[in-house]
């Protein structure tokens, strides 16, 4: 449903495509700055007769990690939408093979393929070297996306160490249908539910583990913000149809998702500013998905010249490959880290801003390159496929 007044859309809500492309590319910023090592501060001497010298996005950089999190949440909020339309609006959900035969060609084709290519460079590279019982099951258990389950094909993995969102978001799907008939039919129970379970699980265990590395990105963990991707979809289309069709209602949904930027921001600088940046992201997880809620819904009711920032042609381009770009941006910065014969980010540091800079230009490139071509020339063909006879 659309009101006309305001251009806020049910059926499409465009500026997740903005959200979702600046959340991957804080991402892929944080992992290229791990293999350079190239520092973001900006000396503004034009800015100086305002008491500011330099423009330091240093916990920005140091903590983008935490924007997986926000692309969960966008997950969450795509994927019930459609439920929570026909919930308030009366609009069927497809059927759940069909849920489960459009999520398998959306994400399946690209992952295997990126799996396989990365892995067979890696045997070439002798990573795997001496170590032939690892090298299949790192392999098979990728495949299967059930490497996750020990420590060693999850924490030391030959292929990529990205891959683990994608285990988060197939085990979600798998459940997805059944959480989401209950969270339809009871929203309330069902959300405190996916809380409860989901706060039970990182404080009640997690936390209470002495090494916590492998406990950090459980899906359990995850839930609560599966949770609040829901809630926000159903909170913006129960908006939609019941709000009056007032600018001001845009006006203050701009505040609200200025204040929760600034509430992010500030939770960006606590876990850059903490000595053990797990146990912040364990802690602080559920609070940050509040605030990416209230950011989420904020955008998707602002005014209009602050949707256009987040939805427009450039934003819808990147959000189309953006999944590609998430599964081989970092492998590619490290393999052309490795390229130069640097063995760390602190030797590419050694060898000037000028690389620094020019590995930062070249990988992003290379990346985005890779990503149109893999998701024009294998991911759309594939969806096609596997998607032929079904109904729209």
């Amino acid at each position: 449903m659309q009101n006309k007044w305001l251009s806020w859309d049910t059926d499409y809500v465009d500026v997740l495509d903005g959200i979702r492309v600046i959340g991957i590319l804080i991402v892929l910023w944080f992992h290229f700055w791990q293999q350079t090592w190239l520092m973001p501060y900006y000396p503004t001497p034009f800015l100086k007769c305002f008491g500011i010298t330099t423009i330091d996005f240093n916990s920005l950089r140091r903590c983008g990690y935490l924007c997986v999190d926000l692309m969960i949440l966008l997950s969450g909020f795509v994927l019930f939408l459609p439920y929570a339309k026909q919930r308030i609006e009366g609009k069927k959900v497809d059927s759940i093979g069909t849920f489960y035969r459009k999520r398998f060609a959306r994400i399946v084709p690209s992952y295997v393929f990126a799996v396989l290519v990365m892995f067979f460079i890696a045997l070439r590279s002798g990573v795997y070297a001496g170590r032939s019982a690892f090298l299949w099951r790192d392999l098979l258990m990728h495949l299967t996306f059930t490497f996750m389950v020990r420590p060693d094909t999850y924490l030391f993995s030959g292929i990529n160490g990205v891959f683990w969102t994608v285990v988060i978001e197939m085990l979600y799907y798998t459940i997805f249908p059944f959480l989401a008939k209950w969270f339809e039919k009871k929203p309330l129970w069902t959300y405190l539910g996916m809380l409860t379970l989901g706060a039970a699980f990182t404080f009640g265990f997690c936390l209470r583990r002495t090494d916590i590395s492998f406990m950090v990105n459980r899906f359990l963990t995850f839930l609560p913000v599966f949770a609040n991707g829901m809630l926000a979809a159903f909170a913006y289309v129960w908006f939609v149809n019941k709000a009056p069709a007032k600018a001001v209602f845009s006006i203050f949904g701009t505040l609200f998702a200025a204040v929760a930027l600034w509430g992010i921001l500030r939770l960006f600088r606590s876990c850059s500013s903490t000595q053990n940046m797990q146990i912040w992201q364990l802690t602080y997880r559920i609070p940050l998905s509040f605030a990416y809620t209230v950011f989420t819904l904020g955008i998707a009711v602002s005014v209009r010249p602050v949707r256009l920032v987040f939805s427009n042609r450039v934003m819808r381009s990147l959000s189309v490959i953006s999944y590609n770009l998430y599964l081989w941006h970092q492998f590619l910065i490290v393999r052309l880290r490795m390229a130069l014969g640097c063995s760390s980010g602190s030797d590419v540091a050694a060898l000037g801003v000028q690389t620094q800079w020019m590995l930062h230009i070249e990988a992003l490139v290379i990346a985005l390159s890779v990503a149109a071509l893999t998701t024009y020339l294998l991911e759309k063909p594939m969806q096609k496929l596997i998607l032929h006879g079904m109904h729209k």
